[in-house]
């Protein structure tokens, strides 16, 4: 598995897969979730409508994950995932959204993968314990996978890069 620390915004990667850290509606948002949508265009809106009144009835549960098309993206699809609030979601429900992830990306036959820091903007989570976390899920996952872990802030990437140097 080969992983790529980088700052940026992830809709100017490249990769097979991008994950978008969305809110439960799926219909876009604010952060992460509403730069993806405005990038892909206006049918991701339509297909993530389709989703809610077919598969997601009452909302994407947190740590699962709704597959897109990706539209007007460089990737070919998009992963929807709902990470956990702190102080009223439990935090563990933050790995299931990176493994659901790169399960259904190996499901799809992917080559690369490129990853938010889930749930460290509005929903609070401390980017160092994602980092651990994140860290950890990739150092046990086998699949052959490039992994691209995309954060906007020289900040955060300084904080990753702290991580994943550490042994």
């Amino acid at each position: 598995m080969e992983i790529e620390v980088i700052q940026g915004n992830i809709v100017d990667v490249e990769a097979d897969v991008i994950v978008n850290a969305a809110n439960r509606t799926l219909l876009g948002g604010g952060g992460v979730d509403g730069v993806i949508h405005a990038a892909a265009g206006p049918k991701l809106l339509d297909e993530c409508l389709e989703l809610r009144k077919s598969k997601f009835v009452s909302g994407l549960p947190t740590g699962q994950v709704a597959v897109t098309k990706a539209y007007n993206l460089k990737s070919k699809h998009i992963f929807h995932t709902v990470g956990p609030v702190k102080g009223k979601d439990d935090l563990s429900l933050l790995k299931d959204c990176y493994v659901n992830c790169l399960r259904k990306a190996e499901e799809l036959g992917a080559e690369s993968i490129a990853f938010p820091a889930i749930s460290t903007g509005a929903y609070k989570v401390p980017v160092e314990y994602s980092a651990k976390l994140v860290r950890e899920i990739l150092k046990n996952y086998t699949p052959n996978l490039k992994v691209k872990l995309v954060l906007y802030s020289y900040a955060d990437k300084s904080i990753y890069d702290e991580v994943f140097r550490e042994k």
